[in-house]
């Protein structure tokens, strides 16, 4: 671990962001093409692999979160004004929020209505809550709301990382290309 903030992303930190870049793209796919979770819901392909792709991001999402901590790097320039530093920090920790409390929250509910969650069907994990448990059914709900959210933030995210790019030519995408 250093003891100064690097000034570019480790290769580590662009492969886990884009990693989660994926994964997240093919976790909106898969929520599309399921059906809606209810009582008398039958598990099919496609609620098992939005399940798995959620394990998935969890577990890239902890290692990129301890990656973090361990080579820490200042998310903006220094010359952007207060309040540009202030919305990409706020966005960056709601980034890291819903990515690591979102798919628990999607376990939560998958096991209130006695869906089981696997990765891709080798590794079945336990079960969070109880049949029917009314919190684990409210946290279906706010997973649904949170990755409403999180589409947002990606639209911000890809906005704002475009405008550095295109109108203010100061470096902040190419730290995070894979080729740079």
């Amino acid at each position: 671990m250093s003891d100064q903030p690097a000034v570019a992303y480790t290769p580590t930190a662009k492969a886990l962001h884009w990693t989660v870049v994926l994964l997240v793209t093919i976790q909106f796919v898969t929520a599309l093409a399921m059906p809606d979770i209810g009582p008398h819901t039958q598990p099919d392909t496609w609620i098992s692999l939005h399940f798995s792709f959620g394990v998935l991001i969890l577990a890239v999402m902890t290692a990129r979160l301890i990656h973090r901590l361990m080579y820490p790097v200042p998310l903006e320039a220094s010359q952007a004004p207060e309040w540009e530093r202030f919305v990409a920090l706020l966005a960056h920790r709601l980034f890291y929020l819903i990515l690591l409390v979102g798919p628990l929250l999607g376990w939560a509910s998958a096991s209130a209505h006695r869906l089981n969650v696997s990765l891709f069907g080798l590794v079945t994990l336990p079960s969070i809550a109880a049949p029917k448990a009314r919190w684990a059914l409210i946290a279906g709900d706010v997973h649904a709301t949170a990755m409403w959210v999180l589409l947002a933030l990606v639209g911000l995210h890809a906005a704002a990382a475009l405008y550095h790019h295109v109108v203010r030519h100061d470096g902040t995408l190419k730290r995070m290309l894979p080729t740079e």
